[in-house]
């Protein structure tokens, strides 16, 4: 666990289907999850949106917002009660020099979410590839 104090003390508490970050939001900090579990969905402007994930106990979300100046990618919203920590860039770099794992594990995470949104790309350049070649044999 990465926080050592009373959690309960920290962070802001979200009730079920309360919107933590919307979609197109100003981005100025990352979000720790210290309670609870949170849907990441990616909203395609219609009804459907995507689930991306969904995060538990001491996950993060919102970190690209510590490293450019871009608006939210996606929303995430609360499943149950949760309770999540924001972490600003100024806490941030604090915590580099504090807690090195902590910041590897964010990292780590970076890393896992591009390397699953890679294999996710190029599956579905497969499909449209055999989709084409499937509506070239039928012409």
């Amino acid at each position: 666990m990465l926080f050592h104090a009373n959690k309960s003390a920290l962070g802001k508490k979200y009730s079920d289907g309360e919107i933590i970050i919307n979609q197109g939001d100003p981005a100025d900090c990352m979000y720790v999850v210290l309670d609870g579990e949170v849907e990441i969905i990616l909203d395609d402007q219609r009804d459907d949106s995507l689930r991306l994930a969904v995060l538990g106990e001491d996950e993060v979300f919102g970190e690209l917002a510590l490293f450019d100046d871009a608006t939210r990618i996606a929303t995430a919203k609360a499943i149950g009660d949760v309770r999540v920590l924001s972490v600003d860039k100024k806490n941030f770099l604090q915590w580099v020099g504090e807690e090195p794992t902590f910041t590897l594990k964010i990292l780590m995470n970076m890393a896992s979410r591009t390397r699953t949104l890679i294999e996710e790309v190029v599956s579905l350049r497969k499909m449209v590839r055999d989709l084409q070649k499937k509506a070239k044999a039928t012409k």
